[in-house]
């Protein structure tokens, strides 16, 4: 913006010192063709108007439009002789004038209300009159040249360039302060997913670390006692190093596949590794007073890693289980359609909230904390679902309407 801003300032300053420019030449071109075309007076004042002696018109002179507004005062021995004028000022308003000019050679004065500039030019001793009899006329003029409207166009230029200017500026700043935010939001809501990434590590890693502490603590207390006798604290012990173990294999898959793409993707039949996977889950489920139906479309064939697809499809299925209450149902599809190959999993139940869906597959997310707790889980599946499709060249997604949530994995076809 400081960039834009000195450039312009550049353009604009060069703009008004070009135009001001041209109207100071052009004012000096008038000035001097109207100091070269009168030489004598062609106007008397009335008597006594001013102080000399005043001449006849020797020769009859007219203003030229292309000359602009001007009079002409003709001096001599230091007195103010006479002048020739196209306007009707009062003759005070010449002396007005030749006062104020004072000894000065040239420059530029305020009269009448108006901005004048002004030029002392000596006349040649002698001038040929209409019979081109040589006269002899030692006056010195001082020629004015009204050039208010020049000004009032520098005036006007002046404002139109420091209107357009800050127009420009507020418009630069607007836009500059937009696009930083723009740039500066996927920064901020990096941090901010780190730090709370950071928070919720800490806090999982905690009651692991909180079990193992406290069976420790019991251990040392029943010193004398056997090992034989303390297996229960041992056990409770190598169940949160086994929970502990799992979350770190699950932050570390995380890390390492982050933003990258599976280079093991090949072609594999979706449908043997879907049959395989509810075949597997459907008594798991059905120990959960859960039922399953299935409509999985034959000779599917998909592009990735099979091994880590069928994960997605226990982690979807697993998590369906766990919030589908007894007595509920999912329902597991695989089809074809639009060159993809389409597999989705619907689970009924209290659904997921239009705030939740957003998150839904961030690490740690999870929309019920203590149901998550009781559950086991870390709130980490999802989001492993999640990117080993991204990494397959897939697409996941989550929608929960009318008390029915589904995920929908697209990949591509093989």
């Amino acid at each position: 913006m400081l960039t834009a801003s000195l450039v312009m300032l550049a353009a604009f300053t060069v703009i008004y010192l070009v135009t001001y420019g041209n109207i100071e030449r052009e004012n000096q071109q008038r000035l001097k063709s109207v100091s070269a075309m009168f030489f004598v007076p062609n106007h008397i004042p009335p008597a006594g108007a001013m102080n000399g002696d005043f001449q006849p018109p020797t020769i009859p002179e007219r203003f030229s439009v292309d000359y602009g507004v001007s009079f002409v005062l003709f001096v001599k021995d230091g007195r103010l002789e006479n002048v020739n004028s196209q306007l009707n000022f009062e003759y005070s308003v010449y002396r007005e004038a030749f006062e104020k000019v004072g000894t000065a050679d040239k420059g530029k004065i305020i009269l009448a209300d108006r901005k004048w500039l002004f030029t002392v030019v000596p006349t040649p001793p002698k001038v040929e009159s209409l019979n081109r009899q040589p006269i002899d006329m030692q006056y010195t003029r001082i020629v004015f040249l009204d050039i208010t409207n020049g000004i009032k166009i520098l005036q006007t230029l002046m404002l139109t360039l420091t209107g357009v200017g800050a127009g420009v500026l507020l418009a630069l700043f607007w836009l500059s302060y937009h696009f930083a935010l723009r740039a500066v939001r996927p920064i901020e809501e990096s941090y901010n997913k780190q730090k709370r990434f950071i928070a919720d590590a800490s806090h999982e890693l905690r009651t692991p670390l909180a079990i193992i502490g406290a069976n420790v603590e019991a251990i040392e207390t029943n010193g004398e006692e056997s090992v034989e006798s303390q297996k229960e604290w041992f056990g409770y012990i190598h169940a949160a190093l086994n929970r502990t173990g799992k979350l770190l294999e699950d932050l570390l898959y995380l890390a390492k596949s982050e933003g990258l793409k599976n280079e093991d993707n090949l072609p594999f039949d979706l449908s043997v590794i879907c049959e395989r996977v509810c075949a597997s889950m459907e008594a798991v489920l059905y120990d959960n007073g859960v039922s399953m139906e299935t409509d999985l479309e034959k000779n599917v064939i998909a592009i990735g890693d099979s091994e880590k697809i069928a994960q997605v499809f226990y982690i979807l299925l697993d998590n369906a289980g766990k919030y589908t209450p007894q007595g509920g149902k999912i329902q597991f599809t695989l089809s074809r359609a639009n060159d993809r190959a389409i597999a989705r999993v619907t689970n009924s139940g209290d659904g997921i909230g239009a705030e939740d869906l957003a998150k839904i597959f961030d690490r740690f997310y999870r929309t019920d904390a203590s149901r998550s707790t009781e559950t086991g889980g870390f709130g980490l599946g999802l989001s492993i679902a999640k990117t080993i499709v991204d990494r397959s060249g897939g697409i996941i997604t989550a929608e929960s309407t009318g008390g029915l949530t589904t995920f929908t994995v697209k990949l591509k076809p093989g």
